[in-house]
């Protein structure tokens, strides 16, 4: 082991300066990261028995995880580099589907760590994430007229890996009526029967498709016209959550803001919006956030809900 993970394993100091400033840049839209490519991503031949990889140090490590988060487009990302060019630290925001986003990290986390979500580094073994705990997270499920919500704040904080955030999602409610209409194609066919009998004509309609899944036939006017009116009840709904981190300054037991506010939105029906981060033996904002306050708002045809929630430590203005 070396002398900075034994340090961080044990006692866990902290570095004696913060890098606040090129976080700040992972966690600002648009930000200008640096370049993901990695020249030492290649992890040792032989896996651990469980599947995870093995590196032989923590800069190749990083190396990988850089890599596999811009092919994954795991969103914003920067690169933290020593001054020797090595990479110490990965960090981003990730905001879109909550499943979405567990998805992709356990893919992420299964190539990485295997069935026991562990990777070796320099002859250490590092737990990646405990699927049966998480280090916190405040819930409260709200609801204003037919809308529901279920709204929460979490944190996990892991030696290689850290996340803090705010999830939203819906459990009721925001559905209006919609009408589709379907045009058909008109086609007029006679047929001259043999013999006395009168030739007889018919009009037909063709669809190329039928109505739209949770959608059900109201009416339909046959030919000339052609046309089919579907109906169902469709959610309808606005998310946006905006997070912001806070520590206690020194030993004065004020609340400072110590990473900066992050906003998304979506139509669909749940959102995440969340700070990640890897790194072994860093100053890190994760790890030193006392608190994350998310503000949630959830709009839809039926109801109005804003909610706030918390982990950890926040301004009362959070509460």
């Amino acid at each position: 082991m070396t002398d900075k993970m034994h340090r961080l394993l044990t006692n866990n100091p902290r570095r004696t300066y913060r890098a606040a400033s090129l976080l700040a840049a992972a966690f600002m839209m648009g930000c200008g990261a640096e370049s993901t490519d990695a020249d030492d991503a290649t992890p040792l031949d032989q896996p651990l028995a469980a599947g995870g990889l093995r590196f032989a140090s923590e800069h190749d490590a990083l190396g990988w995880v850089a890599q596999r988060a811009e092919e994954l487009e795991m969103g914003a990302t920067t690169v933290e580099r020593d001054e020797d060019g090595r990479i110490i630290r990965v960090a981003g925001v990730s905001i879109g589907s909550p499943d979405e986003i567990a998805l992709t990290k356990a893919r992420w986390i299964g190539e990485l760590g295997g069935a026991d979500h562990t990777v070796e580094i320099a002859g250490e073994r590092f737990l990646l994430e405990d699927p049966e705990s998480e280090v916190g997270v405040a819930a409260a499920a709200l609801c204003n007229g037919g809308l529901c919500t279920q709204d929460e704040s979490f944190k996990n904080d892991y030696v290689f890996y850290r996340e803090l955030g705010s999830r939203t999602s819906v459990t009721s409610g925001g559905f209006e009526t919609q009408r589709k209409t379907l045009q058909g194609t008109g086609e007029y066919e006679c047929v001259d029967l043999p013999g006395p009998l009168p030739v007889t004509c018919n009009g037909y309609c063709y669809y190329s498709a039928g109505c739209p899944s949770g959608f059900t036939q109201e009416s339909s006017v046959g030919y000339p016209t052609c046309r089919t009116t579907c109906v169902g009840q469709v959610r309808n709904v606005t998310l946006s959550i905006s997070i912001a981190g806070f520590e206690f300054f020194e030993s004065s037991g004020i609340l400072v803001p110590s990473i900066p506010e992050r906003s998304g939105s979506t139509h669909d029906s749940s959102l995440e919006v969340k700070y990640w981060e890897y790194g072994i033996g860093i100053d890190s904002v994760i790890s030193d956030a006392d608190g994350l306050c998310g503000s949630h708002s959830t709009s839809g045809p039926d109801g109005f809900v804003v909610a706030r929630s918390h982990w950890g430590s926040v301004p009362s203005a959070c509460l």
